[in-house]
């Protein structure tokens, strides 16, 4: 059995987190986020969250800008590389969804067990607006859709199935994003390799950390 090369490897790393964010996008979600300003002057400021994600996640996820998430892993021969491309991205992201959305929003990548990728984000909104971009009747497609959107929790998920592996078989979950709000925040999670109601877990308990400044 051949070896996978370093390359190799590293390849496969940026090809889950493309892959994922690609999938992700697919899934589209739109998310209602007013702006801190609003349409016309007010008299009250609006008071800032702060939403800093931290370092760690409970579940053992480690903020894929710290080698940390790739020690002893697969890929902990190229986390040097892969940090400095995340640390990029976290700041690049980390700017733009605050200037495009025009609130407050922070974003940031997570790993567990050395690949499996989770997507977070926090925006202050109430949220309520989260939908694929469509949402096919089962009862037309053989009993289940490609894309389900459902309540998970105190969240609500989009579910993308992928094919299944045998006939008869339930199609497997691709990819689950959950959309959970409380006290002015929106916390979005996503991921291939975490189940919906662990999402929904992670997405509740970052809402409690916030704190307004």
């Amino acid at each position: 059995m051949s070896t996978p090369t370093a390359a190799g490897r590293t390849s496969t790393w940026v090809g889950i987190l493309l892959g994922l964010v690609v999938l992700g996008l697919m899934a589209a979600f739109a998310i209602g986020l007013p702006k801190a300003n609003g349409g016309e002057a007010s008299e009250t400021a609006v008071q800032e969250l702060d939403l800093t994600l931290p370092d760690k996640l409970p579940g053992g996820y480690v903020a894929s800008d710290d080698p940390a998430a790739f020690e002893g892993g697969q890929l902990a021969a190229q986390a040097a590389d892969i940090v400095k491309q995340e640390k990029a991205a976290l700041v690049y992201g980390n700017k733009v969804l605050p200037d495009v959305l025009g609130t407050a929003a922070t974003t940031r990548t997570y790993v567990a067990n050395g690949t499996e990728a989770v997507f977070v984000q926090a925006f202050q909104s109430t949220g309520g607006a989260f939908a694929p971009n469509s949402i096919p009747d089962p009862a037309s497609t053989g009993g289940q859709a490609g894309t389900e959107l459902v309540k998970v929790g105190a969240g609500a998920c989009i579910l993308s199935y992928g094919q299944a592996q045998a006939q008869g078989q339930p199609a497997p979950v691709a990819f689950s994003q959950c959309q959970v709000t409380h006290g002015g925040a929106t916390v979005q999670v996503g991921s291939s390799a975490v189940a919906a109601k662990d999402l929904v877990v992670v997405a509740d308990n970052l809402l409690k950390t916030f704190k307004q400044d």
